[in-house]
């Protein structure tokens, strides 16, 4: 006796799939959580499982929106009688979790406020993940400046003493790098030619040398000031870490010798460049 085959479930489908795309976004979220800086994810060679940065940011946010839609389908489409039924039964006699709703919606409003607010627990969790994040910068290369991996070929050729931007382009044609436009960025060329925007700027500065090693961002605040701790500061400038916590005190900021500006800078609503001249002159 032959066994018949089954038709398609459409119920089993969404949920095999909902369970996937839930699995695929806790995965993918945790992974961004201890992620580097775009400074350092863009620039260099940076992955984890096989992927990059902007990969798992794809995967987190296409895996997001596939969830929702599944719900969607999951409640209208696929059981929207159940969900139907139990609506009107429940407008009809009224909630009986009155109690348990009531604590979800406290216990929600709490953690939504509390992270907005860097309350305990909800502030040194993120606390903790920048200080991850921050800790890439000791093992992999940082950028001369921030997004550098945008800057096109005419804006190096600026750094590179005006260099002709044809001499930039001949160089790398003589390294076997290809591209078609001369303001392709860097991370362009780089994709283009499976490799790193780290790769394709250190054959330019290895032919015509860096015009400055401290190159500025557009808003003058420099780059790296993000990662540094209270610590940080008061042994370069010679400070007392107890002062520069008692001085953002002051302003209302409760924060620790290992604190990084980049946390301060997003309280103060400050630049870190800022936060940095601000602790260092006072």
């Amino acid at each position: 006796m032959t066994k018949q085959r089954r038709g398609f479930n459409l119920r089993s489908f969404i949920t095999f799939s909902l369970v996937i795309s839930t699995i695929i976004m806790s995965w993918s979220g945790f992974i961004l959580y201890i992620a580097p800086p775009g400074r350092i994810a863009n620039w260099g060679t940076w992955k984890l499982m096989l992927f990059t940065k902007s990969e798992w940011q794809a995967l987190h946010t296409i895996f997001s929106y596939l969830f929702f839609i599944l719900v969607v389908v999951h409640l209208f489409f696929v059981n929207w009688r159940t969900f139907l039924t139990y609506f009107k039964s429940r407008i009809k006699s009224g909630l009986n979790r009155k109690w348990e709703l009531a604590t979800a919606v406290i216990v929600s409003g709490m953690v939504f406020t509390g992270t907005l607010r860097n309350w305990t627990p909800f502030g040194p969790v993120m606390i903790f993940g920048d200080k991850v994040k921050e800790g890439w910068a000791d093992k992999f290369e940082t950028p001369p400046a921030i997004h550098m991996e945008n800057y096109s070929l005419r804006q190096l050729s600026i750094q590179f003493d005006s260099t002709d931007i044809s001499d930039l382009k001949r160089t790398l044609e003589e390294k076997g790098i290809r591209f078609r436009e001369t303001d392709t960025t860097l991370k362009q060329i780089a994709e283009r030619n499976a490799t790193t925007p780290a790769s394709i700027y250190q054959i330019l500065t290895s032919r015509y040398g860096s015009k400055n090693d401290h190159i500025k961002s557009e808003s003058g605040t420099g780059q790296g000031y993000g990662r540094y701790t209270l610590e940080t500061i008061a042994k370069n400038s010679g400070k007392d870490v107890l002062d520069l916590v008692a001085i953002l005190k002051e302003k209302g900021i409760e924060a620790k010798p290992e604190t990084s500006l980049k946390v301060i800078a997003s309280q103060l609503q400050k630049s870190p460049g800022e936060v940095f001249r601000m602790l260092t002159t006072e």
